[in-house]
């Protein structure tokens, strides 16, 4: 028997205790119980907010299931559901939700101290749900829905000198030799040590190969010694196959100091027992791959807060994430003639992401010599005095 998610206030379908205004898991033999017992109800009767989410959940639990969507993403619309939209819109008749109350709702949440994007995807998730209710006949058509207007925020990422920073210091804290403590709830996360000023060696080369291979923070819990081959040809690179995420799919190509880094951590991890095809690049000894990305985001912040670099000269702030931004930016930057194109797909994003969060940071200053360089075959057009 599978899990779906359900709306607890029409709970008594299947016989279960009335809840009001919360989505959870149910179990039920399948779907299509939910679908049955809804058809055979007046949809046309009042039909609260709530009910709709529930099968609109119910649907993209499915989705879940079948492997179309991580638990991630599921997780973070449940969350949003449950949040601000079902304490908005809960007891509310989705055939009364107009403008004038979308309008109201966003009044609602800026008053709450909610950004603009944060304000739009809770408009997304809100049509989705209205959208479930068009195809299943309780909503006659989708109301229209006010612009909220977002700023494209540049990405924090670090400059030449502050990635070597990270750099040195992180082989600083790494060598610090701190008196063993017994594990507690209170110092470890899923076996390994986490409240202490040292981090791991691990923590530079986890470091140097984002800046070089242009992954994500997702992609570094994930990748597996058997997504990655070392090319040795008239260019020497990692070919990274990875699973897809974010809905990019698609090889990596490396820069050339990736491959050296990754040897020395497959000769480390080897020395560890770990190594193998199946075992993971980073952190091979943790089995909660959510809880890797967290310990390895925490050590990372310890190495941030160390060099005073947690926020930008912009007032950007740093994460794990500002790696892959760095790896992008250094391209723009020092990339002779690299269009965006090739970029966005050896980095698994759009041209558009690149033009909105990436070189909007960029000045002309920056590629100046790119910006007066001249072409070495003559022209007939005299463009230079």
């Amino acid at each position: 028997m599978q899990k779906y998610f359900f709306a607890a206030n029409d709970s008594y379908l299947l016989g279960l205790p009335k809840q009001e205004n919360f989505i959870d898991y149910v179990d039920i033999e399948s779907p299509q119980q939910i679908a049955l017992n809804f058809k055979s109800s007046n949809l046309k009767q009042s039909y609260s907010f709530t009910k709709l989410a529930g099968i609109m959940l119910s649907k993209e639990s499915q989705r879940l299931f079948s492997g179309e969507i991580t638990q991630q993403t599921f997780e973070m619309l449940r969350c949003r559901l449950n949040g601000h939209l079902l304490a908005y819109f809960g007891k509310e008749d989705v055939e009364n939700i107009n403008h004038r109350k979308i309008s109201a709702f966003i009044t609602y949440l800026q008053g709450q101290d909610i950004g603009a994007v944060t304000i739009n995807q809770y408009l997304g998730l809100l049509k989705r749900v209205l959208f479930a209710g068009v195809l299943d006949g309780v909503v006659d058509q989708l109301p229209t829905f006010p612009k909220v207007k977002s700023k494209s925020i540049p990405r924090g990422s670090f400059s030449v000198g502050e990635y070597k920073n990270l750099l040195r210091i992180s082989k600083q804290l790494s060598s610090l030799c701190e008196a063993p403590k017994p594990p507690t709830h209170r110092n470890t996360a899923n076996g390994a040590f986490i409240k202490t000023q040292s981090v791991p060696m691990e923590m530079t080369w986890l470091i140097g190969f984002m800046v070089n291979t242009f992954v994500r923070p997702v992609d570094i819990k994930l990748i597996k010694h058997k997504h990655i081959q070392i090319i040795n040809d008239s260019n020497r690179y990692l070919r990274i196959s990875m699973i897809e995420t974010k809905k990019h799919a698609g090889q990596i190509v490396s820069m050339r100091v990736a491959v050296s880094i990754y040897q020395r951590i497959l000769a480390y991890q080897s020395s560890k027992g770990f190594g193998n095809q199946e075992d993971y690049v980073f952190f091979p000894h943790v089995g909660d791959r959510q809880g890797a990305i967290s310990l390895i985001s925490g050590h990372f912040k310890k190495i941030l807060d160390k060099g005073n670099m947690r926020i930008g000269v912009n007032s950007e702030k740093r994460s794990l994430y500002s790696l892959r931004h760095t790896a992008i930016t250094f391209r723009l930057l020092y990339g002779r003639g690299i269009d965006l194109l090739t970029l966005a797909r050896n980095a698994r994003t759009s041209v558009e992401m690149i033009e909105r969060f990436y070189s909007s940071n960029l000045t002309a200053e920056m590629n100046i010599e790119l910006l007066q360089s001249k072409r070495t075959q003559r022209s007939d057009l005299k463009l230079y005095a």
